[in-house]
């Protein structure tokens, strides 16, 4: 009688981020988590090397250890130097301990994938041979980022670097991962062939039901306290306060930005929220008027996942043009005069429309998302010789 042969492992993804993950309240820690979603979907295990930048406490050790295989603290020890014109070297953001860390977990573990977040993290994928498949997520286009803050006015914020060191982090991936199609397309410009547009969406959690009638009229806003939101709100509340014809709705106003907003009429600060479900239920309308900015507006996606219309200008929408099927305002103020307009009457026939447009706004994404989901499936699948799934 012959020995029953164990069964085959998994194939394992080591997945490096500063993150803290879950909960996943910030839009890259929820980008992330998106992708991990995706490599269990294909039947991959997905250990955490948590490169520690966002704290570390108990409840968050006990959280991360039963979401993934196995967990790897490492402190950061990164200098994190900004240059003269705002302008980073990836070496002055990658901290060295990560190779020595990552490769002892890849002798231990064995990895198929190394997938790391954000170019600064790239220099860690030469340290792995071509037997391991080596994802960037770049989350943003960064080279010359600093010039879209100049441009405006604000001073340059975070990581910004030139094109020839992004390029160079994109050479040592096998695959850089686009959040928008524009990007993708920008990084293709720039002669690089391995490039995957993979659009942000999280999975459908409430349906896109009618206000509850007679219900007084709640928009909402949910971000953190950088300074293109800061800007972006302030200039939508300056508008809206000076209009006569503002009509009685209330503004709920969470995440990190609230602390940054004076008290005044119909706007009231939530601060940090625990449940996204439960902030998004008490809304009827979402809304995004940026006026500029980087990187695709979670924001804008986000309310559409809870069964919540968005209202947004130009730049709110950014990279989401071809699906975008509600109104757009040209601005701030354009989108204050639509709202006055618009909920100052009976505004029942116009939240229907509204309703139906964010529905098809959501399959529209869908659809994308599960075309481009199947090309990176397919891709994985592919290179390491793995039966497709999904």
């Amino acid at each position: 009688m012959s020995a029953l042969l164990p069964p085959p492992r998994a194939p394992r993804v080591l997945l490096v981020t500063f993150n803290r993950l879950v909960p996943a309240d910030q839009g890259n820690a929820r980008r992330i988590m998106q992708l991990v979603r995706l490599y269990e979907a294909m039947g991959f295990e997905i250990d955490l090397l948590y490169h520690r930048e966002e704290g570390l406490d108990p409840g968050l050790l006990r959280a991360l250890q039963g979401r993934f295989g196995r967990v790897q603290l490492l402190e950061s020890r990164a200098s994190k130097r900004i240059g003269a014109d705002h302008v980073c070297q990836l070496m002055d953001w990658y901290d060295p301990q990560l190779h020595a860390v990552a490769s002892e977990m890849h002798r231990l573990r064995g990895y198929q994938v190394v997938h790391v977040n954000y170019v600064w993290y790239a220099p860690l994928l030469r340290h792995f041979g071509p037997e391991v498949l080596k994802v960037l997520d770049s989350h943003d286009i960064f080279a010359d980022r600093a010039l879209a803050y100049q441009q405006a006015g604000l001073a340059p914020a975070w990581f910004s670097t030139s094109l020839q060191q992004e390029d160079e982090a994109f050479a040592w991936a096998d695959a850089v991962l686009a959040i928008q199609r524009d990007e993708a397309r920008a990084m293709a410009a720039r002669g690089h062939r391995h490039i995957l547009f993979l659009p942000y969406l999280e999975p459908q959690v409430a349906p896109f039901t009618p206000r509850r009638p007679g219900a007084p009229l709640v928009l909402g806003y949910l971000g953190s306290g950088n300074d293109w939101n800061i800007r972006s709100l302030r200039a939508f509340l300056d508008a809206w306060q000076a209009r006569p014809d503002r009509p009685p709705v209330q503004l709920l106003v969470a995440g990190g930005i609230s602390r940054h907003l004076a008290e005044q009429p119909g706007v009231v600060r939530l601060g940090f929220v625990q449940e996204l479900q439960t902030f998004y239920g008490a809304i009827d309308i979402a809304i995004n008027p940026m006026v500029g900015g980087t990187g695709l507006k979670i924001k804008t996606v986000e309310p559409l996942c809870f069964g919540r219309p968005v209202l947004a200008t130009p730049a709110g929408i950014q990279g989401l043009n071809e699906v975008w099927r509600l109104p757009v305002a040209e601005s701030p103020e354009a989108l204050a005069e639509l709202l006055c307009r618009t909920l100052s009457g009976d505004a029942t026939d116009t939240l229907a429309a509204w309703l139906a447009q964010a529905q098809a706004t959501r399959m529209a994404l869908d659809a994308q998302f599960d075309a481009q989901r199947q090309r990176f499936s397919r891709w994985l699948s592919r290179r390491l010789s793995l039966p497709l799934a999904g």
